[in-house]
């Protein structure tokens, strides 16, 4: 399911409190579908009036596996990182070809 994004200007209504609290109810409403929302409170670039913008989404499932169970059980790990290979390319190093990283220099007359 794809974010349900609204957005509540001030504009739409008295003063911005008011449409804050109207996203604010608005959220509520939503969590208690089981959604879950974010809220930001964002700028219109050309007059700099409030605008106030909520995302809901889906939870994220949960992975009820045998395999994830026993990973949390012994907890988590970092793993070593691993050497580059030859097929994985390198960094081009520019003083290799004659090349630094310094400015040019111009000759004045």
């Amino acid at each position: 399911m794809t974010p349900i994004e609204e957005v509540f200007t001030e504009l739409d209504w008295d003063n911005p409190d008011v449409a804050r609290a109207k996203r604010d109810e608005r959220i509520e409403e939503l969590q208690a579908t089981g959604l879950v929302c974010t809220a930001e409170d964002l700028y219109r670039i050309n007059d700099g009036r409030r605008v106030f913008m909520l995302t809901a989404s889906r939870p994220d499932p949960i992975s009820d596996s045998s395999d994830d169970s026993d990973t949390s059980s012994r907890g988590s790990y970092r793993t070593r990182p691993q050497r580059r290979t030859d097929s994985q390319p390198r960094r081009r190093d520019l003083s290799e070809q004659g090349r630094t990283n310094r400015p040019p220099t111009y000759e004045t007359r």
